[in-house]
């Protein structure tokens, strides 16, 4: 069985308008969610093979808040390819993940993130998917487990929404 995190990053800053886009940083809330997406992870011992995020400033810093509560050796790297990538884009990038990884972390961009989702999604428990394909969130995480073997056989609809929350949706940490 194969295990896919989708996570959209935390909420930017766009108190600057002249900032490029790809510059932008995590605004004061995005911070906030981090804390609570981290506590999350680690409660439920999420602990990806491969992490792959968006050379944007904003997913960077997601990552780095994240990874202070995951095991150092979980390995990530920035791909050019993820930032503003399209479903496609992304759908080509899991199908080529690595035969060793079993537990793949994407860390990138709407539209881009839930457009691959509601593709890869063909079951899953009711509520999560209605929240999936109303809204995916800045912050917003989603677990789609596939009976495949190899990436390369992920295919439409073949995945299983396991869970899809929100930094909303998960109890406050304000330390």
């Amino acid at each position: 069985m194969l295990r896919l995190w989708l996570l959209r990053h935390a909420k930017s800053a766009w108190n600057d308008p002249d900032l490029d886009d790809f510059a932008r940083p995590l605004a004061p809330r995005g911070k906030k969610a981090c804390r609570r997406l981290g506590r999350h992870l680690a409660e439920r011992g999420i602990r990806p093979d491969l992490v792959l995020c968006s050379p944007a400033a904003r997913t960077r810093q997601t990552w780095e808040r994240l990874a202070k509560k995951l095991p150092a050796d979980i390995v990530c790297r920035f791909d050019p390819g993820l930032y503003l990538a399209d479903r496609k884009a992304l759908q080509a990038l899991v199908r080529s993940a690595p035969t060793d990884c079993r537990e793949l972390l994407l860390i990138g961009h709407n539209p881009g993130l839930e457009d691959l989702a509601a593709l890869l999604c063909g079951s899953g428990a009711s509520d999560a998917l209605d929240r999936l394909i109303a809204k995916y969130p800045t912050g917003g995480l989603a677990e789609i487990s596939f009976a495949a073997k190899r990436w390369a056989e992920v295919t439409p609809k073949s995945g299983h929404l396991a869970s899809f929350v929100t930094p909303a949706m998960l109890e406050a940490d304000d330390n």
